[in-house]
């Protein structure tokens, strides 16, 4: 799967803003002349010894590629949890 990404995806840029649980990410598509962006809000639940991290809105500055978000958004709760021996470094980075 990373390999397919990297063959498809260039100059990937992400930042993460921890205190107000904001992901952005650019990336140029092979084929594309122009990157798409995308910001997300995120949050992490701690539940016991798990931890989830829950996508709550995307948004990317391509009308078609936002809308397609929304609708799969809508369809489907993102919410995923995290592999004990990844929360913890997912957590000093996203809390």
């Amino acid at each position: 799967m990373d390999e397919l990404l990297q063959k498809n995806l260039n100059n990937v840029s992400f930042s993460v803003n921890a205190n107000k649980q904001t992901m952005d990410l650019t990336v140029l598509p092979h084929g594309e002349s122009a990157p798409i962006s995308f910001h997300l809000n995120y949050r992490l639940v701690e539940k016991g010894d798990d931890t989830e991290i829950i996508v709550q809105n995307i948004a990317s500055d391509r009308l078609w590629v936002d809308e397609f978000v929304k609708m799969w958004l809508e369809k489907s709760n993102f919410q995923y949890k995290l592999p004990p021996k990844v929360a913890g470094i997912v957590k000093m980075f996203l809390k």
